[in-house]
Order: C-alpha cells, then sequence, then structure tokens
C-alpha cells in the first residue's frame, strides 16, 4: 500500500476492508456500519485517497482544494459546502479552477514557446548579423584593393606624364639653341 494513495483502507474499528469512492469525506464500514470521516481528501476524478492536504492530484491533475467566495477557506473540491461558514460552493467555481488550470498550462506552453522562437531568432539574427559582416569586410578590402591599384595606375601615368615633358622641354631648348 502506498503511503500517498490508497483506493481503500481498514475499518478502525473491525479492520474490515472499505473501499473509498470519489466524493466521499465521510465514510461508513460494511460490515460494523460505523461512520467516520477521512483526514485527508479523495479526488473527485480518480478516487485516489490522498493523505496530505494537496491542490492537485498527484495523479490525475484534478484541483484537490477550492476557495470559499465567502470566507475564503480553502475547501476540499468535492464538498458542497463550506467547512467554516456553511455556504454552498459552486460546481461553476470547480469548473472556472480547472478552467484557470487549463489557461495558465496553456500561457505557460506559450510562454516557453515564445522563448524558444525569441532564443532562435536571435541566433538567427547573430548569424545573418556575421554575415553580413563579413561581406562588408571583404567588399572594403576589395575598394581598398580597387584604390591601390588606381593609385599606383596614378604615379605610372604621373610618371609618363614628367617623362613626356622632359623630353617636350629638351627638344624644345634644343631647338631653341640651334
Amino acid at each position: 500500500m502506498n503511503d500517498n494513495f490508497l483506493t481503500e483502507l481498514a475499518c478502525p474499528n473491525c479492520t474490515h476492508p472499505i473501499e473509498l469512492k470519489a466524493g466521499e469525506q465521510q465514510v461508513s464500514c460494511p460490515a460494523c456500519q460505523s461512520r467516520f470521516l477521512l483526514e485527508g481528501h479523495v479526488c473527485p476524478t480518480c478516487a485516489r485517497y490522498h493523505r496530505e492536504e494537496a491542490g492537485f492530484c498527484h495523479v490525475c491533475g484534478t484541483a484537490m482544494l477550492r476557495t470559499c467566495e465567502r470566507c475564503g477557506k480553502s475547501n476540499w473540491s468535492g464538498a458542497e459546502y463550506c467547512q467554516d461558514c456553511g455556504a454552498a460552493l459552486d460546481i461553476f467555481q470547480l469548473l472556472n479552477l480547472h478552467h484557470k488550470h487549463a489557461t495558465m498550462s496553456r500561457l505557460d506552453e506559450q510562454m516557453r514557446s515564445a522563448h524558444f522562437y525569441k532564443e532562435k531568432e536571435r541566433e538567427d539574427s547573430e548569424q545573418r548579423m556575421s554575415l553580413l559582416m563579413a561581406n562588408e569586410r571583404e567588399r572594403l578590402r576589395q575598394l581598398h584593393e580597387r584604390k591601390e591599384a588606381q593609385k599606383k595606375q596614378d604615379r605610372q601615368l604621373m610618371a609618363t606624364a614628367v617623362i613626356v615633358l622632359s623630353i617636350f622641354v629638351v627638344i624644345v631648348a634644343a631647338f631653341a639653341v640651334l
């Protein structure tokens, strides 16, 4: 027998096994007709007995507690009336709690998914930026090479012009002397 979950327990008076049913906090022994209250809670969905108070069933995830709208006291989810103030506990409140749990699970999943996609987008963005930076470095290297080639060509052209001008000056000076 597991410490956390039971589907039956022994009668404290005659030790006859008592089968637990969902929704019952008060149980009776079929052998000796003794009636007593369970200290823990039985899950209203899967009928597992929980010795300790738990917010959700450890087996099926069903809400085990709900709060009284009138006094704020936590009650077992299968209870029809608040154990503190006696106010009727609405089934719609239980359904709303289940809906909130489902919504929170869905929102948590969406947050994890959004985080995953955000991280993926960041990685992709860094990769694109790295590629753009590599392309820009290559473009600047090619531009620098073209500038250096243009400077070399300009120096050669200047040297050619100086030589041609020098020859012209020598020819003009030779004709002037004659």
